[in-house]
């Protein structure tokens, strides 16, 4: 810990994930409901699934824009439009607009976290990856896990639209931090590499394939998680500021205080494979839970979503430390790919949420059921996988 708090450059860099979390974690599980004031239920899929769309194309480009202007102007760049957008986004009142205002939000928001990941690479040594990402996805999620409080006390005395503002507002001093420390750092030479191509050399490879489906697993998770939850709870009688100020502070707390734990294990003592299908088949088993209680009582579902983000915290961390111990900074298309897991399965999730929309109307808990099968399903591609160490 203290050769990394020793690395100014990786603090900055942590400082940037800090506020690029409280930006991204403060509207995130609140979105769907305000959606939800214009669009029916399977606009709301579509709007997401076409987010996903757009962010994954960009996704697909981000190493030539990277090459092109380096990634410091890039992001800064980012953050310029991303505040402008989120802003108008707030203020907006038609669905004309609300709607592409989204998809060009969605898709910055994926390219900002990418262009984190290169940072954080490009300020990594490899004998300490499994900590450096744990303490990066302690902080990530630290930061979300204080976001709904802070949406909860908004939305109690204000509106949605001080929400977005508050949000877009957290990108101040990201522009700042980024401005002072990271504008003259020497970037590594990018290697001249197309996401197809990454992808096609991490098909090949049996244990980039087996963490590539684990890291789109967890995305899946996340993303039915973010869309359906909220949703789903309140057909059971909970309201959505209690899903984020009560259910929600507590829930997320294992991905505060696993990460770290975690990744030192990783480095240390225990293989990657190992705890991966560990945290997968909990995962698993509190995804179905979710299928099998219809309480109403929001201590009952703090619980089951304590139990999946502690499984959910194991297979996030462990995703991240092998790969990353397999993938340098230089490789900014393989970065991206991993990072384009998320739009993915934001895409997947959201088809499969308009493909069975007239099932979910009357049972929100189909899409647990397989998620919880895909869980299962992607155990069969980490078998195979060898540990790094």
């Amino acid at each position: 810990m203290h050769a990394i708090v020793k690395n100014k450059l990786l603090v900055v860099t942590y400082l940037l994930t800090i506020l690029y979390a409280l930006h991204y974690g403060i509207p995130l599980y609140a979105t769907s409901s305000y959606l939800h004031n214009y669009f029916s239920s399977s606009l709301i899929s579509l709007l997401y699934m076409a987010g996903s769309i757009v962010a994954l194309i960009a996704s697909i480009y981000i190493s030539n824009y990277v090459r092109i202007f380096h990634a410091y102007r890039f992001t800064f760049g980012l953050v310029v439009s991303e505040i402008i957008v989120l802003t108008a986004f707030a203020i907006s009142e038609s669905p004309l607009l609300i709607g592409p205002l989204f998809i060009i939000h969605f898709t910055l928001q994926t390219l900002l976290y990418i262009c984190l990941n290169i940072f954080i690479e490009s300020f990594s040594k490899h004998t300490e990856t499994g900590s450096i990402r744990g303490l990066f996805l302690v902080l990530l999620n630290s930061s979300i896990l204080i976001s709904p409080i802070i949406a909860g006390a908004v939305l109690t005395k204000s509106s949605f639209e001080v929400l977005y503002i508050l949000a877009s507002v957290m990108l101040i001093p990201f522009l700042f931090l980024l401005r002072k420390f990271l504008s003259h750092v020497k970037e590594p030479r990018y290697h001249k590499i197309n996401m197809f191509e990454a992808l096609q050399k991490s098909w090949r490879n049996k244990n980039l394939r087996g963490i590539l489906i684990a890291g789109f697993i967890i995305e899946c998770f996340y993303a039915v998680m973010v869309i359906y939850s909220p949703l789903y709870l309140q057909t059971l009688g909970i309201p959505l500021t209690t899903y984020l100020s009560v259910i929600l502070p507590f829930a997320l707390i294992p991905l505060v205080v696993l990460p770290y734990e975690f990744g030192i294990l990783a480095d240390r003592k225990y293989g990657e494979k190992e705890l991966l299908i560990s945290g997968l088949l909990l995962l698993a088993f509190t995804v179905f839970l979710c299928v099998i209680v219809r309480s109403s009582d929001p201590y009952v579902w703090i619980g089951i979503f304590l139990l999946s983000r502690i499984g959910a915290a194991c297979v996030e961390t462990m995703a991240f430390t092998y790969y990353y111990k397999k993938v340098g900074p230089e490789d900014s298309s393989l970065v991206a790919l991993f990072s384009s897991t998320r739009p993915l399965a934001t895409i997947i999730v959201g088809a499969t949420g308009i493909a069975i929309a007239p099932l979910v109307v009357e049972r929100p808990q189909l899409m647990f059921v397989i998620l919880g099968c895909a869980i299962l399903w992607s155990i069969s591609y980490i078998l195979p996988i060898k540990d790094t160490r």
